[in-house]
């Protein structure tokens, strides 16, 4: 670090994605790296607490999603100097490494990661982002360190088991411009999806250019740290009992069906949507066509239609819904044939459904919902549904 205007200047063109040398940690002659340098009364000593590392982080990730993984590689190390805990950005940043071949730092990141708290090594061994380097010696012997490494750490902690309780759970809510309590709004519910939580989906809400509905986002059940960072899934295996991640996935249908009549409840509302994105988008499919009767349309975004639990009567019975469905053409995580499949599936069952594709990779652009807000719209243009 240099002085305070060196520094930020550094973070913002790290923001508005102008590629520059990285500069090393030097605020004056500090030696960071030997806390008998530093003066704790100098001047802008720690002014690298006020750096944004949510919004770095989402340019790192909005780089990395449009292929340019050079420039990713930079901000994630850029964000990791201020941050050597973050595990998550530790493991983008090994992806990164993994799509530009370099399969001993790719390595090595992973290795650093777990380290840091991303423990799941079912998901590295078969993330698609370390196929190139999957089949080399460095790489496949670090991935088999860590799995061993995690068996025998899991050994130790003893067995894993599940208890039925009732709970409380957390709902974001953003209500509409100049709300007035006694008027009828649409509600969108929204379900974010895995590893995600509801401060990040809530965010969805600034993409809508017309804020006339409220828009809850319900937290998922089930907590765990993706690194040091903790997120949520809709449902959950158990290894001692096969029948569980089913059972978890039908109460987290319940859940959000009961969601939407406790909302309900509190608020005067109209038509009510689910929009789901990833694992949430899956959930989305399941519980809107399950309780079709309480919802008026889905909009689905980067997921796919689970017909092990949706069977044709289910499907047949809940055609009366409209559906969005939204892919990215170059999404790696849900691959965009699962889209495809989606809307031929639904149209074959009678559904009405808009399918709306997009360039780049696994997320909710505006353009995206630029396109679900022409789909609430009526054909003179005017809202309906909103």
């Amino acid at each position: 670090m240099r002085s305070i205007t060196i520094f930020l200047s550094i973070m913002a063109l790290i923001f508005i994605g102008i590629s520059s040398p990285l500069l090393a940690d030097d605020v004056e002659g500090i030696d960071w790296t030997n806390p008998d340098s530093i003066n704790p009364l100098q001047e802008g000593v720690g002014d690298f607490l006020d750096i944004n590392l949510d919004e770095a982080r989402q340019l790192a990730y909005d780089k990395y999603m449009a292929g340019d993984y050079e420039t990713a590689a930079k901000y994630y190390l850029a964000i990791l100097r201020f941050n050597i805990t973050d595990g998550s950005s530790i493991y983008n940043l090994a992806c990164c490494y993994g799509l530009m071949g370099e399969a001993e730092l790719a390595a090595k990141f992973v290795e650093r990661a777990y380290n840091a708290g991303y423990t799941d090594v079912g998901w590295i061994n078969s993330d698609p982002d370390f196929d190139s380097v999957r089949d080399n010696p460095v790489f496949t012997l670090t991935l088999a360190a860590l799995i061993e490494r995690a068996s025998e750490e899991e050994s130790k902690l003893g067995d894993l088991i599940y208890l039925d309780a009732e709970g409380f759970f957390e709902c974001r809510i953003m209500l509409p411009d100049n709300y007035d309590p006694a008027k009828q709004y649409p509600l969108i519910v929204g379900l974010h999806g895995y590893g995600s939580n509801i401060d990040q989906f809530i965010g969805l809400y600034a993409k809508f250019q017309n804020h006339d509905f409220i828009y809850a986002t319900p937290r998922a059940p089930f907590p765990f740290f993706n690194g040091s960072n903790l997120g949520y899934s809709w449902n959950e295996g158990d290894p001692n009992d096969d029948s569980f991640q089913a059972r978890s996935t039908e109460l987290a249908i319940e859940y959000v069906a009961g969601a939407v009549g406790q909302l309900k409840e509190r608020y005067n509302v109209g038509d009510v949507y689910l929009l789901g994105f990833s694992q949430g988008c899956g959930l989305t499919y399941m519980a809107g066509i399950t309780h079709h009767e309480i919802f008026d349309g889905l909009i689905c975004f980067g997921g796919w239609v689970d017909t092990d639990y949706l069977d044709e009567e289910t499907l047949r019975a809940g055609n009366d819904l409209r559906v969005f469905i939204g892919h990215a053409t170059d999404d790696r995580v849900v691959e965009y044939q699962n889209g495809v499949d989606a809307r031929d599936l639904l149209m074959g069952y009678g559904y009405d459904v808009t399918f709306f594709d997009f360039e780049g990779g696994h997320s909710v652009p505006e353009i995206a919902i630029g396109s679900v807000e022409q789909w609430l719209k009526g054909t003179d243009g005017n809202f309906i549904y909103f």
